[in-house]
């Protein structure tokens, strides 16, 4: 039987590490018998975020009372090449540039030399190093599609919920559009109504390399197994079985400089305390439904969904939290609510979104 080793930290840390020739060959699977899969990527994430902070003062996206009235310091800094975080709006910009304007899809967007034929953006910064600062801006990684061995099937991808954007030079500024927007399926020649974005974060490899970096898998439309951002469904790579193609007319000319900005499809998550008599406090300040609901309305430019944590006292009862949670949705709260007990998430609901924005 083959042995088989978990890479250590300094495996993963390849940043600066030569790169090794473009993947090649027609299989698009490692299994995940191979090689172990440790919980170095996890362990990865949370040394940037403890990083995040210490030393910039920005972590988890939370909404402290009164902070939209507080000036903001820090907006747009450089975090390694071709990667920027924006830190007032916790949204990770990425340097790209169109490489394809048609044809059938396996990529969004690839690393230099890997799948251009495939892709319509290519990056050049490291899937590494967007790993990390996806991580610093509060994004949790959830794992690409899994093979097991036992059932001879793969298991979908996982990860924490995205909204892919892409601004392109010469664009009006500050005027992004969705990335849902350059894809067609291959039947109707329309874009679809939505792609549900997750963080599934690759996975090292055979050698303590890092997936993403080997394979160029930086933001895939079908199931590569070293993905970094994927769909939450499932979809075939073979050539015959591709769902999208490039939407041609929505694409700027090949050459086209643009920023790929990946974010939360949440904006920042607002937590209250239910207690014991059924007042819902935020902070120290007991707040109504209704205030609550017309505190998380979002501004028109941004069509994100808003999240809400119900964070229940020890004696209040899952049928007094329920009947909470609905006296927020009567008020007018249209986004997600999570209720937590204990500290772990107990049950989570998302309410309707109202109508389609073209969300991605």
């Amino acid at each position: 039987m083959r042995s088989r080793r978990s890479p250590s930290v300094d495996d993963l840390a390849v940043a600066d590490a030569p790169n090794r020739p473009p993947f090649k060959g027609n299989h698009r699977w490692v299994k995940r018998g191979d090689v172990d899969e440790p919980p170095m990527i996890r362990w990865l994430i949370s040394a940037c975020f403890v990083f995040a902070l210490g030393g910039i003062g920005v972590g988890a996206p939370q909404v402290a009372p009164g902070a939209a009235d507080k000036p903001e310091k820090i907006t747009l800094r450089d975090f390694a090449p071709g990667v920027r975080i924006d830190w007032k709006y916790l949204t990770v910009e990425i340097d790209s540039e169109v490489v394809l304007r048609e044809g059938p899809l396996e990529l969004l967007a690839c690393s230099p030399q890997t799948r251009e034929h495939e892709s319509i953006l290519v990056v050049k910064a490291k899937p590494l190093n967007i790993l990390r600062a996806m991580g610093l801006i509060g994004l949790e990684p959830g794992s690409p599609v899994r093979y097991d061995e036992k059932t001879d099937r793969w298991s979908p991808a996982s990860g924490e919920s995205l909204d892919l954007r892409v601004r392109c030079e010469g664009a009006p500024p500050g005027e992004p559009v969705s990335a849902t927007s350059w894809l067609a399926d291959t039947k109707s020649g329309k874009p679809p109504a939505r792609i549900d974005w997750i963080f599934a974060g690759s996975r090292a490899v055979a050698g303590g390399r890092f997936g993403a970096d080997l394979e160029g898998t930086v933001a895939c439309v079908v199931d590569f197994d070293t993905a970094l951002i994927s769909p939450a469904t499932q979809h075939s790579a073979d050539n015959e079985e591709l769902w999208l193609k490039a939407n041609t007319e929505a694409i700027p000319p090949r050459g086209t400089h643009c920023t790929l900005l990946v974010r939360s499809a949440y904006r920042p998550t607002v937590e209250v305390e239910l207690a014991a008599d059924a007042a819902l406090r935020l902070g120290e300040k007991s707040v109504t439904p209704a205030e609550l609901a017309t505190m998380l309305r979002g501004p028109s430019d941004d069509i994100r969904p808003a999240r809400l944590t119900l964070r229940l006292a020890p004696q209040v009862t899952d049928e007094a939290a329920a009947a909470t949670r609905e006296r927020i949705v009567r008020a007018g709260f249209d986004g997600v609510i999570e209720i937590r007990r204990s500290g772990r998430p107990q049950d989570h609901k998302r309410v309707p979104d109202g109508p389609s924005k073209d969300r991605d």
